[in-house]
């Protein structure tokens, strides 16, 4: 039997650092070992990201819309910077590709009209049906060329109220003459509400930003920022080209690259989406269509993906019909990279079915409208289920990182927090003009947020549970740098590893790089003490001795300290990996003093294993005492089937 004692116990670890963007998770191989010995996880060579922002676009969000465009320079600041190191060690830059979409997919408004199957003239289908039992009518939505349209119309896209879709009206002037609405309205959950659909913009009494009135919501569709003449690119590549010859492929440089999402001078950013969007918000569902109009070669872009001969962009915009033609080389099927998805907005998210009656009819206040109460007890539950959103990115088969700024607060504070002290409520921006109206309408700004983010919240933790890299925070943050530093760190190659367990003792035995056919290429120096006199590094002074790695004391870069489970690896010394290759960290683990008292606590500090733990301690005859009896016991890798027959 084993005798009580500290077993010492070989983790390896791996990940892909300095690649680009790849899975960026440090984990456990998955089985617990007594040294010698070691396994190692080679994961993908990815060195790309795609990130896409679903901004809010409803009538309260002008301020953050404008916080982030003020703090994107914190977010491509720390991005070129990583970039700039891996230059500076002679590495491939990353790449990134920045697109943005707002929350509007539909507005479903209240009506007095239900879904019927016995509406006179319906022939037996399920309609919303008015309470004097006529059929509700809307124009007849076409496909050129095939539908055939009521006397008096043509299919175009020039409808009022409606442009940019295909529907029958008097193209020449846009309006319906008598008798062309003739279509009914479908519905999908009889005896509901019908609602009435509104899926154009209406820009009045707002700031259009991105918007264009009468012309569709975005939907999922990429947006940036046009007039009459020009428009941004929908697709901001931030490519290997750029670091390597000052211009994109495209032929932007940085600087216009950045000015493009924030906006500079006469020109409007994408990120600017303006306050004329649907007030029944659906971050989670826009995500997953511009997603799926990725992947289908749906989303096109304003400029062709490669400049003219002469490095200059070609323009694929059209005002007249405001089409773009080229495709938004953004998530491309079959490639490998990492996608990143950043929430921003000030309410919970509404995703449902686009049906008048089998999806959500909004009404009453934020906070307490149709929404809120849909997922509540008792409620209907019509919404899409934040599991079934969560399922759809993880099983692209891609790495993942979602960031979340919504209405959260923490403990203390009602205008910022950050991670896992956030709690879904309203929050309160600290500089509100006028004291005690949070919550309320002060013209011309908003004092925070409009309801709490608790679906938002629940998808944090559905993503996080699936192993993708989250970042939550406030949006009543004062200011967004912070936030965005942490969402370029979800984005960026990771600067070190995070160990399962507190080492127990001061080296790791070995950290060293393994190349893709799994030989070590590379064993790297001791770690780099922190400093006494003077006093410890700065972050600076420590990058510039040299030293592949040190401790820090959280996952984040910082100065080196004696003992911690964060290893940051330095972007100036000698210790870097290229795609495809791995680090791998093996170490003595550190057991709890005095002993374990339960299986599950050997778990909690030397990381899970497939096999699991033991916390053994022997019993009368050489067997095991039960789990959680008291006597402290040493932690024998394997579960109780193994070490206790």
């Amino acid at each position: 039997m084993p005798s009580l004692h500290r077993i010492r116990v070989a983790l390896a670890l791996a990940a892909v650092a300095a690649a680009g963007c790849q899975d960026y998770n440090f984990n456990p191989v998955g089985q617990c070992l007594i040294q010698p010995g070691s396994r190692r996880v080679t994961l993908s060579d990815i060195s790309s990201a795609d990130v896409l922002f679903v901004v809010d676009d409803s009538g309260s969000m002008g301020g953050e819309q404008a916080k982030l465009a003020t703090n994107f320079n914190s977010f491509i600041t720390s991005l070129d910077g990583a970039n700039d190191a891996r230059a500076a060690a002679g590495l491939e830059p990353i790449d990134f590709h920045i697109a943005v979409t707002t929350t509007s997919v539909f507005l479903n408004l209240p009506t007095t009209q239900t879904c019927r199957s016995d509406c006179p003239g319906a022939a037996g289908a399920l309609v919303c049906c008015t309470s004097g039992n006529t059929p509700a009518l809307q124009p007849r939505a076409c496909t050129p060329g095939v539908t055939t349209c009521p006397a008096g119309t043509t299919c175009g896209v020039g409808c009022n109220g409606l442009k940019g879709a295909n529907y029958c009206c008097d193209q020449t002037n846009g309006t319906f003459p008598p008798g062309s609405i003739t279509e009914v309205v479908p519905c999908g959950r009889e005896n509901g509400a019908c609602g009435t659909f509104e899926r154009h913009y209406r820009s009045t009494g707002c700031t259009p930003g991105v918007a264009v009135n009468e012309w569709p919501f975005p939907r999922g569709d990429f947006v940036s920022w046009t007039n009459i003449s020009s428009a941004n690119p929908r697709v901001l590549h931030f490519d290997k080209e750029l670091y390597l010859t000052g211009r994109n492929r495209q032929g932007f440089t940085d600087t216009q690259l950045i000015d493009f999402f924030r906006g500079s001078g006469p020109l409007g950013g994408n990120i600017a989406v303006g306050t004329c969007g649907s007030g029944q918000e659906q971050a989670l569902q826009a995500a997953r269509l511009a997603i799926q109009k990725a992947l289908a070669g749906q989303q096109k872009d304003t400029y062709a993906r490669a400049s003219d001969g002469g490095g200059n962009p070609v323009p694929t915009w059209t005002p007249p019909t405001r089409t773009a033609s080229s495709n938004a080389d953004w998530l491309v099927p079959g490639a490998r990279s990492k996608l990143v998805l950043v929430f921003v907005g000030d309410e919970d998210d509404c995703s449902s079915p686009e049906d008048p009656s089998a999806g959500v009819v909004l009404s009453g206040a934020p906070g307490a409208d149709s929404c809120t109460t849909d997922s509540g007890p008792g409620g209907p539950n019509k919404q899409f289920s934040v599991a079934s959103v969560a399922d759809y990115v993880m099983g692209l088969g891609r790495p993942v990182g979602v960031a979340f700024i919504a209405s959260f607060v923490g403990p203390g504070s009602s205008s910022s927090c950050s991670g896992d002290s956030c709690v879904a409520q309203t929050c309160c921006q600290p500089d509100c003009p006028t004291a005690g109206t949070c919550g309320t309408t002060v013209s011309p700004t908003w004092c925070g947020g409009q309801g709490p983010g608790t679906r938002l919240l629940a998808a944090a933790s559905e993503f996080r549970s699936r192993g993708a890299d989250v970042v939550v925070g406030s949006v009543c943050d004062p200011r967004f740098d912070l936030l965005l530093d942490q969402i370029a760190e979800i984005v960026k190659p990771p600067s070190g590893l995070t160990l399962p367990s507190r080492p127990a003792e001061s080296d790791i035995t070995v950290l060293r790089i393994a190349s893709p056919s799994g030989l070590t290429r590379k064993v790297c120096g001791r770690p780099l003490p922190p400093r006494t006199t003077p006093a410890n590094y700065t972050l600076a002074e420590a990058q510039a001795t040299g030293a592949d790695w040190w401790f820090t004391a959280t996952a984040d870069p910082g100065v080196p300290v004696a003992l911690s489970q964060f290893v940051y690896i330095n972007p100036q010394g000698s210790c870097i990996a290229n795609p495809g290759e791995t680090y791998s960290a093996d170490y003595i683990g550190r057991l709890p003093e005095g002993g374990c008292l339960s299986d599950a606590q050997c778990g909690a500090i030397l990381g899970p294993g497939a096999n699991g733990w033991t916390c053994y301690v022997p019993g009368p005859g050489g067997t095991c005492e039960p789990d959680g009896v008291g006597t402290p016991g040493t932690c024998l890798c394997g579960n109780r089937s193994k070490n206790c027959p």
